[in-house]
C-alpha cells in the first residue's frame, strides 16, 4: 500500500511540474481598425422607391403626420435614401443607399431599421443628381458593403431634434472588400418629424445646411 501510495504521489507531482499550454488565442491574425465617419444624405434625384406610409387607427395626412388617428402613430415601409459618406478610411468613403422603416408614436418617436449599401468611391457630392451621377455606378458595382441597421429614434429637447442612435453592421463583397466586417455605432440627428436632408430646411449658404446629418464610429475587421 505504501508503494502504491508512493506511485500515485510522485504522478500527481509530475503532472503539475508539467507546463501548461494555452489554445491559440481568440482570432489571431485578425486585424481590427477604428474609424470615425459622416453620412451627408443626398437631396436631390434619388433612387426608386415604393414607400409606404400607414396609420394604425387613422388616416395618413400629408406632409407626414396620422393627426386624424385615435393614437397618432405612424408606420413607415421601404424609405429608400442614398447619401455620401466619408471617414478617416477609404474603404468607407463613397456613394450609399438606404432603406427605411419605422414606427413612430405620436411624438414621432420609435424603433427604426432597414438595410444599407456604400460603394467606395472618391468625390462623392451629395448636391449631385442621384440617378444621373450614381445610379448606374450603385447598381452594377462589384465590390462594395452591404448590411443592415437598427435602433431607436427618439426627441431631444436639449437639441430641439430628433436623434436617432443606430447599431450598424456590414459585410465587404468583392475585390479588397471581400471577407472584410462592419460593425459600428451612427448617430442621426433631424429637425423635423418626418426624417429629410438638412437642405429641405435651411437656407443654402447656413451652416447646418452643409453639416453631414449623421456621425458614425466603427471597427472594420479583416
Amino acid at each position: 500500500m505504501q508503494i502504491k501510495t508512493t506511485v500515485l504521489m510522485s504522478i500527481g507531482l509530475f503532472l503539475v511540474s508539467l507546463p501548461v499550454f494555452a489554445g491559440p488565442p481568440a482570432d489571431v491574425g485578425v486585424t481590427r481598425t477604428p474609424i470615425e465617419g459622416w453620412d451627408n444624405w443626398g437631396w436631390q434625384g434619388g433612387p426608386p422607391s415604393t414607400t409606404k406610409i400607414k396609420c394604425p387607427g387613422g388616416e395618413f395626412m400629408e406632409p407626414f403626420t396620422c393627426s386624424e388617428s385615435m393614437t397618432g402613430r405612424l408606420h413607415l415601409r421601404d424609405g429608400v435614401g442614398w447619401s455620401c459618406m466619408t471617414s478617416d478610411d477609404l474603404r468607407m468613403t463613397g456613394v450609399g443607399l438606404y432603406t427605411s422603416n419605422a414606427n413612430f408614436d405620436a411624438d414621432s418617436n420609435g424603433p427604426v431599421w432597414g438595410e444599407w449599401k456604400m460603394v467606395p468611391m472618391v468625390g462623392c457630392n451629395k448636391n449631385a443628381v442621384y440617378n444621373v451621377e450614381y445610379e448606374d455606378l450603385v447598381n452594377e458595382a462589384t465590390s462594395f458593403w452591404y448590411g443592415t441597421w437598427n435602433g431607436q429614434r427618439q426627441f431631444d429637447g436639449d437639441l430641439n431634434a430628433w436623434v436617432g442612435d443606430l447599431k450598424v453592421d456590414g459585410k465587404g463583397v468583392g475585390g479588397e472588400l471581400g471577407g472584410l466586417h462592419f460593425k459600428g455605432t451612427m448617430w442621426i440627428t433631424t429637425y423635423t418629424p418626418f426624417p429629410i436632408p438638412y437642405e429641405y430646411i435651411f437656407p443654402y449658404g447656413s451652416e447646418p445646411f452643409d453639416m453631414p446629418e449623421a456621425y458614425f464610429i466603427g471597427t472594420i475587421k479583416e
